[in-house]
């Protein structure tokens, strides 16, 4: 499930603005045709090459496709025509002068994000959420892979059942991001859980995640051909040593009992 890299081309219309964009003033929505030519609506967010976000969105992807966690069917790096953009939607100066722009794109998925739901029903819909198997299974896999921006913003709740992660940008944060000088503030499920569930349910919780973790070394050996790809491509001066930290780090916190440990509980 190596991820794909789409040309210029690839980026056929632009499809407006999404309720909830997030930071990245870039993000809009776009008929995308994938690499058999299938036109799909995706989530588009420029990333210029200065920093991890694009790397750790692909190896996101991948890691939470392989690891079971419910993520959108399809995932591309695309090179978008920064003028075209332009015309439909004011764009920061960083991107003057660039003809392309390289982005990530996820195909959407129907339904709405938790932090979406009405005000008045958004104290219910977030205990659903948390009290959810998938909510758990997502949770285990950002403390695995050090992702640290996980609101209830990037967790959809889909119109097909279950709940869906999104956005991987801040993944492998103390590995890749602490040493630009640049990082996220933590905001995780495990951290909403301690706060919006009993003290019995939130223990059970922490048990389910440390079972879900029991499955993260296998992902990560089904997914190590696909990373070292993406990491070739994207990064190819610093593959060899990338590859091997991030593979490195992963497998440490993919070893029997990491997370139990952390979270202080017995799976």
């Amino acid at each position: 499930m190596s991820v794909p890299i789409l040309g210029a081309s690839s980026w056929r219309e632009y499809r407006g603005k999404p309720a909830s964009s997030g930071i990245n003033e870039t993000t809009h929505l776009a008929k995308v045709a994938d690499a058999n030519g299938k036109l799909r609506d995706c989530f588009v967010k420029l990333f210029p090459a200065n920093g991890p976000a694009l790397l750790c969105e692909a190896l996101g992807w991948i890691l939470a496709c392989k690891s079971g966690v419910s993520c959108p069917e399809f995932g591309a790096i695309l090179l978008v025509p920064v003028n075209e953009l332009r015309r439909s939607q004011a764009l920061p100066a960083s991107l003057d002068g660039m003809a392309l722009c390289p982005a990530w794109c996820s195909e959407v998925v129907s339904g709405k994000s938790v932090r979406q739901v009405h005000k008045m029903a958004f104290f219910l819909a977030r205990k659903n959420c948390l009290r959810s198997r998938d909510a758990r299974k997502i949770a285990a896999f950002d403390k695995w892979s050090d992702l640290r921006d996980r609101n209830f913003g990037n967790v959809i709740q889909s119109t097909q059942g279950g709940y869906v992660a999104i956005d991987h940008e801040s993944l492998l944060h103390d590995l890749l991001w602490v040493p630009t000088g640049r990082g996220f503030e933590e905001r995780s499920l495990l951290v909403e859980a301690n706060k919006a569930l009993s003290p019995s349910d939130f223990q059970r919780f922490q048990i389910d995640m440390a079972s879900a973790a029991a499955g993260h070394a296998q992902a990560l050996k089904d997914a190590q051909a696909d990373l070292e790809d993406i990491i070739a491509k994207l990064i190819p001066a610093q593959a060899a040593a990338a590859t091997q930290a991030i593979v490195q780090t992963l497998d440490q916190r993919a070893q029997s009992g990491w997370l139990a440990d952390c979270l202080g509980v017995i799976a």
